[in-house]
């Protein structure tokens, strides 16, 4: 939920497996909530696939709102999941918000 303690964790084994947690508990993929979904996360780059699935899956959790992480998703993936270190990362939910403002702040200009 917006302005929460929630941590969000990512991290690829060595067959290139995902795994993704919010909390220390597996996030929900949330394929439910986009029509084109992806069956996995990934990161690192912008892709329409894992990428997309796993910005619009933390934006759903981290607003407790599918319809304003839809609106959101593509910014996010854009400014951070693209960008995400390859092996681990991890996200606060502070640091989602901070990403969030950044962007629209730009794109109110």
């Amino acid at each position: 939920m917006v302005g929460d303690s929630s941590v969000y964790s990512g991290t690829r084994g060595p067959d290139g497996q995902t795994f993704v947690a919010v909390d220390g508990h597996p996030l929900s993929l949330r394929a439910d909530a986009r029509k084109d979904a992806s069956t996995t996360f990934d990161w690192g780059y912008r892709g329409r696939g894992g990428p997309a699935q796993l910005s619009l899956a933390i934006l759903a959790d981290h607003f407790a709102d599918d319809a304003k992480a839809r609106r959101h998703f593509e910014q996010f993936l854009r400014r951070v999941v693209s960008s995400l270190p390859r092996q681990k990362w991890s996200l606060t939910g502070l640091e989602i918000d901070t990403a969030l403002e950044i962007d629209s702040a730009l794109t109110e200009r």
